[in-house]
């Protein structure tokens, strides 16, 4: 009998070793863990993480898992779905690119937050290595890659977000690994996680966002848990008629399983690390205006029109046209780029409603013109999902036309270590976190391979 996709995906985590990992996806991950630890940070100053985090105190546990950033202690699940929730509250956490080679655009994920929070709920009462942690997460971030690109288009046009809907699995993989569960139970996490997908991008812009892959960090801790105490699911929740595939999904496509570490997705098709706390799709024109901008000796103030066009399905994300709020704009093309020619910049501190209402603001989000050319063109013109072309005339009536396919922290222009470490630093000092304890965090990912206890890095993530 053919292996089904759930039999396929428990076989790849069971199996899966350190020594599989190439060095180049290696590095990517030591800066992608450092990022969200960064972001985890900044997001516990949040407004979001601090109201969730209120909610869950009610639950508050001394022999609980901590949260980032706090002194609170919560049962395994709900620390996992604190820290998931504060790694992505300011969408300033990475994005493993959509394949590209996959039919239509199904969208791209968030793999680090959801994947790192139920590890670290895992590893607080569980002696854990360096390596041991590594690979873990990896074929967490394996898992949300491969799950999402065998969906096909039709779940992101449907309105689910691509990161909701997946993150359980890879958080799934990762606890399931760490645990050491064997094959026949991993794929019934894997079952179990199928029935938590869940989460609508008609919340983007609202606190619901990045509670999104705080849920699947904590649906992946508990079908781990459930799973290893007994608990059970269809042998093929994932496939089938009526499985997940299917359900979310165009059809069964199985070719992105024949791929499951060949090549690891965080290499290919790739992870970005943000430079900006703002929706990713927004980030190849803020990159592309800064650089036009500095080419041509232009000032941001000298600029009276501009227009923009991306993709539909970029389009269709970054869906606040006339932002009112710190959270609509960070899904919002018009006031990045209206920031970005008022001020020069775009950082933690602008995404607030007193930013976003400021009249100067407004008034440029008004006469800048957003909209989407058509498949059809970018098929002709061979345009990659994330093209974006900016027009725009200046006050002495000199026009200027650009195209940007990637921005900065791609993997056309991807963040190195110290580019990492440096961004997160200003997450912390955002926090007002202690530099004694963020420079042990750096240097703990920077040499995680050789940790004998995992701990000892990410106890510099908590108070206490």
């Amino acid at each position: 009998m053919a292996a089904n996709p759930t039999q396929i995906l428990a076989a790849f985590i069971a199996n899966a070793k350190f020594e599989d990992l190439p060095q180049e996806a290696l590095e990517l991950g030591r800066n992608s863990l450092l990022d969200a630890c960064g972001t985890g940070f900044a997001g516990s100053a949040s407004e979001g993480g601090k109201t969730l985090n209120k909610v869950l105190s009610a639950y508050a546990s001394k022999d609980g898992a901590p949260v980032i950033g706090t002194g609170l202690r919560l049962p395994a699940p709900f620390a996992a779905l604190s820290n998931g929730n504060t790694i992505h509250a300011d969408d300033y956490d990475d994005t493993l690119r959509a394949d590209p080679k996959a039919e239509g655009y199904h969208g791209s994920t968030h793999p680090t937050g959801p994947v790192l929070s139920a590890l670290l709920a895992v590893t607080e009462t569980q002696k854990t290595n360096g390596k041991d942690f590594l690979i873990a997460y990896h074929v967490g971030v394996e898992l949300m890659a491969k799950v999402n690109s065998s969906l096909g288009p039709r779940s992101f046009k449907a309105g689910y977000h691509p990161t909701a809907i997946i993150s359980a699995f890879g958080a799934t993989a990762a606890a399931a690994k760490l645990k050491g569960l064997s094959e026949a139970t991993i794929g019934t996490a894997l079952g179990i996680a199928a029935s938590h997908a869940s989460g609508l991008r008609a919340n983007f812009g609202s606190m619901m966002k990045p509670y999104h892959p705080g849920h699947g960090a904590m649906s992946g801790v508990l079908a781990a848990e459930l799973a290893a105490g007994g608990f059970t699911a269809a042998a093929d929740a994932i496939g089938g008629e009526i499985g997940f595939l299917n359900a979310f999904g165009d059809s069964i496509d199985m070719r992105p399983f024949d791929d499951l570490g060949n090549p690891w997705a965080i290499v290919d098709p790739s992870i970005w690390i943000k430079p900006y706390p703002s929706g990713n799709l927004t980030h190849p024109a803020m990159s592309r205006l800064r650089s036009m901008l500095s080419d041509n000796d232009a000032a941001p103030g000298e600029v009276a029109k501009m227009d923009v066009q991306t993709r539909p399905s970029i389009y269709d994300t970054l869906i606040h046209h006339q932002p009112k709020t710190g959270l609509q704009s960070k899904f919002s093309m018009e006031f990045c780029l209206a920031k970005i020619l008022i001020d020069g910049t775009l950082g933690l501190t602008d995404f607030t409603d007193e930013v976003v209402n400021r009249p100067e603001i407004q008034d440029v989000m008004s006469n800048l013109t957003y909209s989407s050319f058509s498949d059809e063109e970018a098929d002709a013109k061979s345009y990659e999902n994330y093209t974006t072309i900016i027009d725009f005339t200046l006050k002495d009536g000199r026009t200027f036309t650009g195209r940007a396919d990637y921005g900065k922290g791609s993997h056309v222009d991807p963040m190195t270590f110290d580019e990492a470490t440096e961004k997160a630093r200003d997450c912390a000092n955002f926090r007002q976190w202690p530099m004694a304890k963020f420079d042990a965090l750096v240097e703990g990912w920077r040499t995680v391979e050789s940790v004998a206890d995992i701990r000892d890095v990410t106890k510099n993530l908590f108070e206490g």
